[in-house]
């Protein structure tokens, strides 16, 4: 706007230096030519200010300041019609909607007024001048019906370009703030994902680690044999977990990676490492990537709050689909749980998280003291 402003008080000041055939101007003016330039001058001064982030009524005073020294110009004989327009778009970026068109009605009657108000002093300048203007009605027509709609014709198109510009301002700042907050959802669910990966992948290892230690700790005394085996498998699965956090979880979501045999090598992992007996039934069909990260950290938590918590004697792991559906069912004869029961730890939410970002459901079925079933369904 200010760029806007100044080349036109620019134009203007070239047309007041140079042209010094505007007789009709000069001879209706009331005031010294050179009155011209002092209202440019205050013009200029006034479009260093734009106060957009100021108080409503400095808007408000700003504008009818502006307005107000354009139709003083107008009424002693200097017309700045093009600075009026612009005065006009800043109506647009600086009250509201509301106050613009009461502000372009009033402006458009005053400055209409102001010129019919000069119409005698131009007629005694035709009077003056024979060969400027042919007859009268040629001055009521120019002052009256081409400035009326060269004003509304002008205004109208100076008000739907602000208010153009202004919408396209207001979408920017919308969709930056929306960006700032997409940006800030991201980096949640970043962190969601990275604390639920940490926790699925270093969390199995870490409680297989631990039951070996405490394995060692009681047979320390009484085995030492078989106390150093269970500090060399802790050894092994401390290792393993330094893999993990390198990997990070790089492995599982290969592009080549098969969910069948992951699971099946999980599931001997396990019971290599517990005294449980475990069975495995799967078939299960190629899957997306991301269905079968997800499902695999899934059943790695299940079991890893089985080797927790369970204390179970038998372990099953299988698999069934249809034509919409895939569906797992990890089941214990463990000690089971009250599903009602406050919990505080991340497990069960995380497979919950898992489950429904695959748009799927998730089904436990427990007791104390009956064992436990998941079942988890996803579409294919």
């Amino acid at each position: 706007m200010r760029h806007v402003e100044w080349t036109i008080l620019g134009i203007s000041l070239l047309i007041e230096l140079i042209d010094h055939n505007a007789q009709y101007w000069q001879a209706i003016a009331k005031v010294p030519h050179t009155v011209a330039f002092v209202f440019l001058g205050v013009f200029a001064l006034l479009s260093l200010v734009f106060p957009a982030d100021r108080p409503l009524w400095q808007r408000r005073a700003y504008i009818v300041l502006e307005i107000g020294l354009a139709l003083l110009a107008l009424v002693l004989g200097m017309a700045f019609d093009i600075l009026l327009y612009v005065f006009i778009a800043k109506t647009c970026f600086l009250l509201k909607r509301k106050e613009v068109i009461i502000t372009i009605i009033t402006t458009g009657v005053a400055w209409n007024v102001a010129l019919v108000w000069l119409v005698p002093r131009a007629i005694r300048f035709m009077h003056a001048n024979p060969g400027y203007w042919s007859d009268t009605n040629q001055i009521l027509v120019s002052s009256l019906i081409n400035n009326v709609g060269s004003y509304l014709a002008a205004s109208t198109f100076v008000t739907l370009l602000s208010f153009t510009v202004v919408a396209e301002r207001k979408s920017r700042r919308r969709a930056e703030l929306l960006a700032k907050e997409v940006e800030t959802l991201a980096a949640t669910l970043e962190r969601t994902r990275i604390a639920r990966d940490i926790h699925d992948s270093l969390g199995h290892t870490l409680t297989t680690l631990d039951v070996q230690l405490e394995v060692a700790q009681e047979l320390r005394q009484r085995n030492p044999e078989k106390a150093l085996q269970a500090l060399d498998t802790a050894k092994l699965l401390a290792s393993q977990c330094l893999q993990d956090v390198r990997r990070a979880l790089q492995t599982m979501r290969r592009s080549d990676f098969n969910l069948d045999k992951a699971l099946s090598t999980l599931m001997e992992q396990v019971q290599q490492n517990q005294s449980f007996r475990v069975q495995v039934k799967l078939n299960l069909p190629p899957l997306p990537l991301q269905t079968s990260h997800q499902l695999y950290c899934v059943v790695q938590e299940g079991l890893t709050n089985i080797q927790k918590h369970a204390q179970a004697s038998r372990v099953g792991l299988r698999s069934w689909c249809t034509t919409d559906s895939v569906t797992l069912e990890l089941i214990d004869d463990g000690q089971g749980f009250d599903p009602t029961a406050p919990c505080s730890g991340f497990g069960l939410r995380g497979m919950q998280e898992r489950v429904q970002i695959l748009d799927g459901e998730l089904k436990i079925v427990t007791a104390p003291g009956r064992g436990t079933q998941i079942q988890v369904t996803v579409p294919r």
